[in-house]
């Protein structure tokens, strides 16, 4: 990872820490595995969909150097952005769901389920089966109260 790509992900970390108060994640992990086998990247032009994309990534980007193609988004409809983008799977991941270097993760990781209110607001959620889920920090019928 190059200075400049570290720095950039450890701002996006605290911009989404400081800018999505509005937001919390709420529960607890079921170590299933599924966030490390179903992950889409993206760069500057959209969600990676073909390998040399990703090969391009990952030369831009050390942290996603762990992942390997592991399918492709077809069951959305046509004219989604993620129709078509690849799916990844963590290199790293055992066969019981567990990171393989739990405690060496990447900030990619450690920040699994981010607040990104952007990808809230267009109705995201977390995998089915998932143990966390995204709440409002503070209820509307407490806003009508102040």
């Amino acid at each position: 990872m190059t200075i400049k790509n570290f720095i950039q992900d450890i701002i996006q970390h605290i911009k989404n820490k400081m800018f999505s108060s509005r937001y919390v994640v709420k529960g607890k992990c079921k170590k299933c595995g599924q966030c490390c086998s179903t992950i889409l990247l993206s760069d500057e032009n959209g969600y990676i969909k073909t390998q040399e994309d990703f090969i391009k990534l990952q030369k831009e980007n050390r942290s996603v150097r762990n992942f390997i193609i592991n399918g492709r988004v077809e069951d959305v409809d046509k004219d989604s952005p993620q129709y078509g983008a690849l799916l990844f799977k963590c290199r790293v991941l055992k066969d019981d769901g567990r990171c393989g270097r739990y405690f060496l993760r990447s900030l990619f990781c450690r920040d699994y389920p981010s607040i990104n209110p952007y990808f809230i607001q267009m109705g995201g959620t977390t995998l089915d089966g998932c143990g966390y889920y995204f709440d409002v920090n503070k209820k509307f019928e407490e806003y009508l109260k102040d």
